[in-house]
């Protein structure tokens, strides 16, 4: 039977980074975030009350979209960010910041808890656990405009909801890697320790 890992954290946690390795170190698919193709993207750091549905929409279905075909090939896969934290995170700190209304967020839930029924969850969710001067160190690194001139509070906002959400995550096993003091870029071998309790963990 196929595996499906998912990785977790917050914006700027090193989520792709650790996709790209970790499927090279265990020959697994890797599947990531639409966000370069994303058309609402741009739009929502401009308007966020605007467009939030709209864009926590789009990446629903766009990660539900990927887990499909995770399903459909019989694929071995690593996915840069869970389904989970679409509504548990993102969308939730929109609607308590006001930015998403209550009719938008009401039926957004019901959408992702339809999306639940028909997929399979993971094996394995990995949390990059970051605090938010990492995260927003590591956004100035990569240059996104649109996410340098958010306001730390919005950061700060997702890592309480992270922080709460991880605590009572249920879906599957969890292994977490402390981000703050994680860098598999500077120090690739840091992945071969990682890679080695993954196996582990799901017997592969």
């Amino acid at each position: 039977m196929s595996k499906m890992i998912v990785l977790a954290g917050n914006v700027g946690a090193g989520k792709s980074t650790f996709t790209e390795m970790l499927s090279k170190e265990l020959n697994f698919s890797p599947y990531y975030e639409s966000v370069s193709d994303n058309p609402f993207l741009k739009d929502f750091y401009g308007d966020q009350k605007r467009w939030s549905y709209h864009l926590q929409t789009y990446f629903l279905f766009h990660r539900f979209k990927s887990i499909k075909k995770i399903l459909e090939n019989s694929d071995n896969a690593v996915l840069d960010r869970s389904i989970y934290e679409d509504a548990e995170i993102f969308a939730k700190n929109l609607f308590n910041s006001g930015k998403m209304s209550e009719s938008e967020y009401f039926s957004y839930r019901q959408i992702f808890y339809t999306m639940l029924d028909f997929i399979k969850k993971p094996d394995l969710l990995i949390y990059i656990e970051t605090n938010t001067d990492t995260v927003t160190e590591r956004i100035k690194k990569r240059g996104r405009d649109m996410e340098i001139q958010t306001p730390r509070n919005y950061w700060e906002s997702l890592d309480d909801l992270y922080s709460q959400w991880i605590e009572n995550y249920d879906y599957s096993k969890v292994y977490k890697i402390n981000g703050n003091e994680t860098d598999i870029v500077k120090y690739p071998q840091q992945i071969k320790k990682i890679t080695y309790d993954i196996k582990n963990i799901l017997k592969i």
